[in-house]
């Protein structure tokens, strides 16, 4: 009943429809049986809710840019839950709706969410993906466009709004919709504490550098800045543009192309592609300055 109630307003009014659900745990004291499933009632509905509206970053928590996490109203209240293990239920409901979030194509709410997890190498795997898809969109295309973060209330702490905040502004580290710069903020931040490298596969950090680069590398291509695209080609090593005709050393090279990440792989066409319109322009420039 408490949940069909908070139906009408749980969308406009997050917080209060929290505590209408958690108000379903006040019956666990009837002990037994009946008791806990009253508190496994409650818990599924604040799991429901959490999923169905998608305000993970206001539910669930948030992250400044400093990489200082924010309580969300769920955690705010995880002692009248009667829980066992808060910490547990808390990470089991945000990594379920992390996995939704990425299922559905939700690549920010994926970050955020497995972030506030702590499944950091999740959150790497999950950007190597989305700057390998925007990598892929055709130079006279627009860039991929992110489904941005839903924003948070105001009002974020015992019902006080914090200062100096926007009304209706989210403030998370992820609130962007450019792959690539998603990319830079979660990985300059993950690059700030040890903490961080230690729960992320070296495999991942050097992928998620090396399309980094290569995002680089289309955007001066696209803008026609020669000059700077080719030395970042050459640092990728991905082509053998240092092997002057060496057959041997070409195929080499080629042989080593096997051992890379597929996020990477699926771009060296584009790679070549870019190397000769960036090699032809410049050629032509230089032509050009000869001739004047």
């Amino acid at each position: 009943m408490i949940g069909y109630y908070t139906r009408d307003f749980r969308t406009s009014n997050l917080d209060a429809a929290v505590d209408y659900l958690v108000l379903i745990c006040l019956n666990v004291d009837l002990g037994g049986a009946a008791g806990k499933a009253q508190a496994s009632l409650c818990h599924e509905a604040l799991r429901e809710l959490i999923l169905e509206t998608r305000e993970f970053a206001q539910l669930l928590g948030d992250i400044r840019n400093d990489g200082t996490r924010l309580k969300g109203t769920v955690e705010r209240r995880l002692k009248l839950l009667d829980l066992s293990d808060q910490e547990v239920f808390l990470k089991t409901v945000t990594v379920q709706a992390a996995s939704v979030a990425d299922d559905n194509g939700r690549t920010i709410d994926a970050v955020l969410l497995f972030h506030l997890a702590e499944h950091f190498d999740n959150v790497i795997v999950t950007i190597n993906r989305a700057l390998s898809d925007s990598l892929a969109i055709d130079l006279s295309e627009p860039d991929l466009k992110l489904q941005p973060l839903k924003p948070r209330s105001q009002a974020l702490g015992q019902g006080q709004p914090q200062p100096n905040i926007p009304a209706n502004s989210s403030f998370s580290l992820t609130a962007v919709s450019d792959p690539a710069t998603l990319a830079r903020n979660m990985v300059s931040l993950y690059d700030s504490s040890p903490i961080y490298h230690a729960k992320i596969l070296p495999r991942n950090r050097t992928t998620a550098a090396t399309l980094l680069v290569l995002t680089q590398i289309k955007s001066h291509i696209r803008s026609q800045n020669w000059s700077l695209a080719l030395p970042l080609i050459a640092s990728t090593h991905l082509l053998p543009l240092s092997a002057r005709g060496n057959i041997p050393d070409i195929r080499a090279h080629a042989a080593n192309t096997n051992s890379l990440p597929q996020l990477v792989a699926r771009h060296l066409g584009h790679l070549v592609l870019w190397c000769i319109m960036a090699l032809g322009g410049e050629r032509a420039g230089l032509e050009e300055g000869k001739g004047g």
